[in-house]
């Protein structure tokens, strides 16, 4: 039996149903240098707290944990592993740090700040075969405006191409969306089937001939839907 949690939340499973995919439990040994000495619980929470995952060059690449209700794979690309025009410009794009929550607390990641731009091209790829199999996943670009934000009363463009090379493509208005906080700007959503294993595209862009500023991104989003 599942404990009670107060309203609105999700539920808690007992410890001893608390069995997380095995390949989840071997990424997460891998990434947190858990050794042996680990325990089932500890390692639990770790799968469902989420850990951050770091190139070779110990770049920050990508937060990988398990959604606890469905038992799915669960992605947070990060800015620094999007392919962002001008973003070496320091004219146009810097980078800040950002608390974002994992199993061992809060820990600094690299959240591209948009200083101003005419021409906004965001994209990047991810390789289906990560995720959970025969799931209908979302993709969404994780962003922020702050108070001082301009020029977004033109909506952004939003496009996801699937590995069976059909598209799906949708518009944004920003300008109505809160300003100081994080939310979800949903790309499309597909299913995980033989016919879509391969590499996904997305992209956020917004190319009119008028300067836009203000805009925090940390990341694309994929979680399971059910």
């Amino acid at each position: 039996m599942e404990e009670k949690t107060k309203e609105g939340s999700a539920p808690v499973r007992p410890a001893e149903a608390r069995r997380p995919p095995l390949l989840a439990v071997t990424l997460v040994r891998r990434v947190t240098n858990a050794d042996s000495s680990i325990g089932v619980e500890e390692l639990c929470n770790r799968v469902y707290g989420g850990v951050i995952i770091k190139d070779k060059k110990q770049d920050y690449k990508q937060k990988f944990w398990v959604d606890e209700v469905f038992q799915k794979n669960c992605f947070l690309l990060l800015a620094k592993k999007l392919s962002i025009s001008w973003i070496e410009n320091k004219q146009y794009w810097g980078w800040i740090n950002e608390a974002e929550e994992c199993y061992n607390g809060e820990e600094d990641i690299p959240v591209a700040k948009l200083l101003s731009v005419c021409w906004l091209q965001i994209s990047g790829t991810f390789r289906t075969i990560k995720l959970s199999p025969k799931t209908t996943y979302e993709v969404a670009f994780v962003v922020k405006r702050s108070v001082d934000s301009s020029g977004w009363n033109v909506p952004v463009n939003l496009n996801l191409t699937l590995p069976d090379k059909t598209t799906q493509g949708r518009i944004e208005n920003l300008l109505v969306k809160p300003k100081g906080e994080w939310i979800d700007i949903p790309v499309g959503t597909f299913m995980t089937s033989p016919e879509n294993v391969g590499e996904i595209r997305f992209s956020f862009s917004e190319t009119d001939d008028h300067w836009k500023s203000g805009l925090l991104v940390k990341g694309v989003v994929l979680r399971p839907q059910d």
